[in-house]
């Protein structure tokens, strides 16, 4: 298969935003008017000052579970994208956790977000489950990265994202009752909170270290090979290229929930 060149693929994800944001704002309409104006406040935050997304609070009970030097933070929002389980444009996948290493003025940063209702709610042993399946996907997306980047196909990326979960399963000792309460916590949580497409929130996640980075000086990795730190500096210079695309994405994503909210009375332009 043919990859698109980057014009292209703006112009496909850009017409898929265009169709996620109807999906989303039929969602979105089963709220309570007080609650869809307070989500659509934050979404509105967010657009304004991406990196307030991401913040530090409420983070202590992940932080406990493992000595790996990760920087842990939270955010009220979801994460959604194309879902990689079905073949249908208008199916998504939400996700409570987002796991990125960013290469940074001569540093890799290694980070895992969480949603914040996810870490108020969640037992020690479900938080204990969604670590591990960080952890293990971050081990093999990391070593990629060290041999040379190579692109997953959506196949291989399914079989990584069930063999982790099997692993994490095993590894945590969560119960079959357990996984059902975090399917339900799950669902809860994607219904009633701001969502924001996946490259937004990498965007934004980016952003937040970037500014941050005097704080986070004690998570700053520095690369094990010499070619570990050219491909540092290819995907950050990669990266740098896509944040205005990605933020103005975002803009016109969240223009048009508004406006089919409008149509359902709701009061927006």
């Amino acid at each position: 298969m043919l990859e698109l060149s980057k014009k292209e693929f703006e112009e496909e994800y850009s017409k898929w935003m265009s169709l996620a944001a109807k999906d989303i704002a039929f969602s979105l309409n089963r709220l309570k008017p007080d609650d869809l104006k307070k989500i659509i406040s934050r979404n509105e935050q967010y657009l304004e000052k991406p990196e307030s997304v991401f913040g530090p609070s409420g983070i202590e009970p992940i932080k406990k579970l493992t000595t790996q030097n990760i920087l842990f933070l939270s955010t009220d929002a979801i994460v959604f994208s194309q879902s990689i389980f079905a073949p249908f444009p208008g199916v998504f996948d939400y996700a409570v956790a987002l796991n990125r290493r960013y290469y940074i003025e001569g540093s890799w940063y290694s980070i895992i977000t969480l949603n914040s209702t996810y870490l108020e709610e969640a037992s020690q042993t479900i938080l204990k489950y969604a670590l591990f399946h960080e952890l293990l996907q971050k081990e093999i997306y990391e070593e990629n990265m060290r041999n040379g980047i190579r692109k997953f196909s959506p196949e291989e990326k399914r079989k990584i994202s069930n063999e982790t979960l099997d692993k994490a399963i095993e590894s945590s000792g969560i119960s079959p009752e357990e996984l059902m309460t975090e399917k339900d916590l799950m669902l809860k949580i994607s219904s009633n909170c701001p969502l924001i497409p996946k490259p937004f929130a990498e965007t934004a996640l980016y952003h937040y270290v970037e500014n941050n980075l005097e704080e986070l000086k004690d998570y700053r990795e520095k690369s094990s090979t010499e070619k570990e730190d050219t491909i540092g500096k290819k995907l950050n210079s990669d990266f740098k290229d896509w944040l205005d695309f990605s933020k103005d994405t975002y803009r016109k994503f969240l223009k048009e929930v508004k406006k089919e909210i409008n149509y359902m009375d709701y009061g927006y332009a």
